[in-house]
Formats: C-alpha cells, structure tokens, sequence
C-alpha cells in the first residue's frame, strides 16, 4: 500500500492521523521518538528553571514548583523534615534528561530521514519486528506486549529504588528505605472502597507503596510476556473487527480513553493524598470544587494570585486528562465512520434559511 500523504488533502486537525499507512510507518515511529524527545526536553528545561527561581527559605509549595517537590519526595536531596540539603542532584537529573533528548531527537531525525519509511522493509538492529498493519492483531499485541515490559520494569525499578534507597516518608519526616513484608503485598488485595481503612486514594505506608509497584509491574511484565507470544482470541478479534477496534483511530482512540481515567485518577489522588504528595512540598490536600467543570482548590489561603504546587499540578492534570477524553471521543467516532471533515457542509445545509416571502423588484430611479 502506497504512502498517501503527499497525494491527498489531510485536514488541520488531521495530526499523526495522516500516518496511518503502514507504508510510512517508520514516519509514524519518528513523531512517537520525537514527541518523546519534546517531553524530555521540556523536564530538563522546566527543572533548570525551576532552580533558578527556588528559595530554599521559602516553603516549597508556595514558589508553584513541580519537577523539585516531585523530585523531593523521592528522597533526592532532602534530610530530615523534608529540607533541602543539595540542589546539585536537581541540576544533573535536568542535564541527563536533555542528553536523553538529544539522542532521541537524533534516533526521531533517523527515521524520518535515513531509516526505512516502511518498517517491514528492514533498517538496523531489529527494526523489522516493529513494522505493522493494522490488520494484523498479532503483530499488534506482540508491539503492545514490548510496551508492557517497559511499563513493568520502570514500575519495579521504582520499588528498587524504594527498597535500596528510600524515599521521604512524612509520617516521620525523613528519607529512609522500606522493605515490603508479606503483610504488605496481602494488603492490596484489601484494597478499595468496600474494606475500611483501605481506601486506594488514601494510602500511607512506604510498604504497602512498595509492594504495589512490584506486584504491578510483575502484571505489567506477565501481560507483556503473553501478549508478544500468544494472539489475541479469536472471539477478541471478531469483537475487533465488528467495533472497528483494530483501526487505526479504534486502538488511538482506546489509549487516549485509558490515559484520560488515567488522568483523573492522578489528579484527585495528588489532590487529596498527602503521604506520596507530602505536605512539606505540595501543601495541604485540596478541596474538590465544581464550577462548569470540577477543579481543585487550596484548603489554605496562601496569599493573593498565590497557588499551591498541588493546585497546580493536579489542576492541569485533570485538563490534561478532559483534553484526552476529546481526543478519545473523536477518534472512537472516527473509527464508527464519522466524517468530521464534512461537519462544516452539513451544519451550513443544516441550519441554512430560505425566505418563504417574495422579493419585490427594485424598481428604477425616477419612476
């Protein structure tokens, strides 16, 4: 199948959209490496600026920082009752995550310039085993099944660094290590909303925070395994095939879905959790208020045109995650065949208005 970008009419909002052949799709590969390489960039940017602005005699949630109190919280930098001991780790995290967008700013440049456009036909390393058709449920789940690996191991690395070098615990005010017991990984099964005391929002121990990464990311990796090794289903892909899910804008469409509950999700757990969002960086839990749309306000007054930094970060993740469920929203009805670039026609033939009444003739001058 032939590229057909260059030979048709994408609209605007057309977007990666217009990369849907698996003829380009090592152009399709370059946007995902270089909007990869834009978010390491701007962490990088965000965290030197951040620790050109930081007071260290000034609380932390009130300067409306967000790279710093996250990296805080992790145990970086900090000593007892959450003060800042070394800014230097700040600076080197920025550097390695500009390094890293360089290299992905140059591997995004191979595959737009140099690789092959159409993955299949080969390129170096392995790059073969990646190339796709959107036709193809096997070959789809074994890509989904790498990006569960991935997931998995971060979240396990993160349990590691929990266990080997801790992160701040507020109940005590210090940075010290955790290992998990077996009671620990019992407890999240206990979790939810029907077992007192277990609510998941509300967490606040280091061990059961620990035990849940690992036993997360264990899932994450058993689900990569079998997903790059066994096809979906048959009665899956007829379900697919009959919902369209193995379109191209069926599967986007799903995975903007799971990252806007994701999003939601993140945004009221910053806002009400204040154990992995400490009080010493964040400020005090947040109040869930509801205007047009719900949004998240400080419980205590901070000053005038002042927020705190957990105002502000569970507030753009929350609009983050309403501009997703857009995004779900249009490509799911793309995927059910509606065709938006004709909405602009319909709406004018819709609501066009014709006079019922005659036209009087203008009649000429001097009569």
């Amino acid at each position: 199948m032939e590229s057909s970008i260059e030979n048709q009419d994408y609209p605007w909002y057309a977007g990666n959209s217009r990369l849907i052949e698996p003829s380009v799709s090592g152009r399709w590969l370059a946007a995902h490496i270089l909007q990869a390489a834009i978010i390491m960039f701007w962490v990088g940017l965000n965290t030197l600026s951040e620790l050109q602005v930081f007071d260290p005699d000034v609380a932390m949630y009130e300067q409306g920082l967000v790279l710093i109190p996250h990296m805080a919280a992790e145990g970086i930098g900090v000593g007892p009752g959450g003060v800042v001991t070394d800014t230097f780790p700040y600076f080197a995290i920025a550097f390695v995550h500009w390094v890293a967008s360089l290299v992905l700013l140059f591997g995004g440049y191979y595959h737009l310039a140099v690789g092959p456009s159409d993955l299949s036909k080969g390129g170096r390393g392995n790059t073969k085993r990646f190339a796709f058709d959107w036709d193809d449920p096997k070959q789809l789940g074994y890509i989904l099944g790498n990006h569960l690996l991935f997931i998995g191991f971060a979240s396990i690395l993160f349990a590691g660094w929990m266990i080997n070098h801790g992160i701040y615990d507020p109940t005590v005010g210090e940075v010290h290590a955790v290992t998990p017991t077996a009671e620990n990984f019992t407890h999240i099964y206990q979790y939810g909303w029907s077992t007192p005391g277990f609510n998941p929002f509300f967490i606040d121990n280091l061990g059961d925070l620990a035990a849940g990464h690992i036993l997360i990311g264990l899932f994450d990796m058993l689900g990569g395994i079998w997903h790059i090794n066994v096809a979906p289903f048959s009665w899956e892909q007829q379900l697919g095939a009959r919902r369209d899910n193995y379109s191209a804008d069926g599967l986007i469409g799903l995975s903007l879905g799971g990252v806007a509950i994701m999003g939601f999700i993140s945004a009221y757990f910053c806002a009400v959790n204040t154990f992995v969002y400490p009080v010493e960086f964040y400020g005090a839990a947040l109040e869930v208020k509801f205007n047009v749309a719900p949004y998240f306000k400080d419980s205590v007054e901070l000053g005038d045109g002042v927020y705190s930094s957990r105002a502000w970060l569970s507030n753009v993740t929350y609009y983050v995650g309403f501009y997703c469920l857009q995004g779900h929203l249009f490509h799911s009805l793309r995927a059910m065949g509606v065709k938006f670039e004709n909405l602009p026609k319909a709406l004018g033939a819709a609501f066009k208005v014709e006079s019922s009444q005659p036209t009087e003739a203008a009649q000429p001058a001097g009569e």
